[in-house]
């Protein structure tokens, strides 16, 4: 019964240690913003990707841009998110 304790305390040990010294995924340099552009009033099915930009108010004037040439009178909607670098 002892020895099935000290092997649960070492294991347990080890595995605390090893979550603790585990190092950061570094950040890739790129763009940080992605605008997506749908066809329909809401973020629905699968978007048209009109870019990736530096800035988050370079996306939204993007997508501002990309909605302008649209159809008159097709309902269409923008989003802008960030680019996961890691």
């Amino acid at each position: 019964m002892i020895r099935i304790l000290r092997l649960a305390v070492a294991a347990l040990t080890f595995g605390a240690s090893a979550c603790a010294t585990r190092e950061p995924l570094p950040v890739e340099a790129g763009p940080g913003w992605t605008a997506h552009g749908y066809l329909t009033p809401g973020a629905d099915g699968d978007p048209e990707i009109i870019g990736t930009f530096a800035s988050e108010a370079e996306c939204l004037g993007a997508v501002d841009d990309w909605m302008s040439r649209q159809v008159v009178g097709n309902p269409v909607s923008g989003e802008c998110l960030p680019v996961d670098r890691r």
